[in-house]
């Protein structure tokens, strides 16, 4: 039996746990790193990986591979970041090296947190009956995992699976990304929210304003809370969240043809009504022989507070 560490490294906080090459999770263990430094959340790191090798019953030395997630772009010797613009902090701190002293014979490696996911969602989800799949998380941005024939396509410079930022609507609405009309223009929420509160400024009736006076923040609960009390905002943004969504698996679909789109992320808590949504636009645009085969659009089979920990851990195992 072998061991793999699996470390998902998020934006505010950070996920450890152990899996055996049973692909059975031993234990985990999560901690907030807001107001860190880089040093201080390396030694919490540390302190928490010890804690749960010895609650997994082994030594250090039982680890045979380690599995980091980030939400960044990771470098072609998946070794460092080349950039995480949510974790800044990390940017500059070595972290390969540091594990490497704590597990001096492990192998480690890097690996961006969605394909990471899709690897989960490819191997114990929702895609585990597929051969070829597509991981797609909507949440502050679009990402996703694309596996084809059970394996995770990463790209000729580990950067595949960027679909967030495929341009949907030509010269459409900025994106952070520095681009106009991308996907995650429409449908990432740290995007939709601000065409919220522009209409709320501008004016106009919405019961989405009474939303922000209450809870001082626009997210997916205001938008399922103005779908809930049939606000023409919020039907106004639902729809072109799944209309964009619907026109990106489609280009994806032509491009590829991976007939499984599952979705995770907190917007999928939306429901069933985002999956209907988003899957009548795609068939919308289907035509002659398209129309023949069954493409599916399924919710992921793992919690976003799991998937990063089961992903990173199964990263590892792959690459032991």
């Amino acid at each position: 039996m072998t061991y793999a560490l699996g470390i998902d490294i998020g934006g505010t906080k950070i996920a450890i746990g152990i899996m055996n090459s049973d692909n059975e999770m031993l234990c985990t263990d999560s901690f907030l790193i807001e107001g860190m430094t880089a040093i201080s959340i390396f030694v919490k790191m540390q302190d928490t990986i010890e804690e749960l090798v010895r609650e997994a019953g082994l030594k250090k030395d039982d680890i045979s591979s380690i599995g980091i997630g980030v939400p960044g772009i990771i470098n072609k010797d998946r070794r460092s970041v080349l950039f995480a613009p949510n974790i800044p902090l990390l940017n500059d701190f070595p972290l390969y090296r540091s594990l490497r002293n704590m597990f001096p014979d492990a192998s480690i490696v890097l690996e961006n947190d969605a394909n990471a996911a899709g690897l989960a969602e490819s191997i114990l989800g929702a895609g585990k009956n597929f051969d070829n799949m597509i991981y797609c998380t909507i949440s502050t941005g679009v990402g996703a995992g694309i596996i084809i024939d059970h394996k995770l396509f990463r790209g000729s410079h580990l950067a595949a699976g960027e679909i967030g930022h495929m341009i949907t609507f030509p010269d459409g609405e900025p994106c952070g990304c520095g681009n106009r009309g991308c996907a995650e223009a429409y449908a990432g929420g740290a995007n939709y929210p601000k065409y919220i509160r522009h209409v709320i400024d501008s004016g106009r009736e919405t019961i989405l304003k009474d939303y922000l006076e209450a809870h001082g923040t626009i997210d997916g609960r205001a938008l399922s809370f103005g779908l809930d009390n049939h606000d023409a905002l919020a039907e106004e943004v639902f729809s072109k969240i799944c209309r964009t969504i619907g026109i990106l698996f489609f280009n994806l679909y032509k491009c590829l043809n991976i007939d499984c789109y599952i979705l995770g992320g907190g917007l999928t808590n939306l429901g069933d009504k985002l999956f209907t949504g988003i899957e009548e636009n795609f068939q919308k645009l289907r035509v002659g022989a398209d129309t023949m085969e069954k493409v599916y659009f399924l919710p992921a089979h793992f919690t976003s507070n799991e998937i990063g920990i089961y992903g990173a851990a199964l990263v590892a195992l792959e690459n032991r």
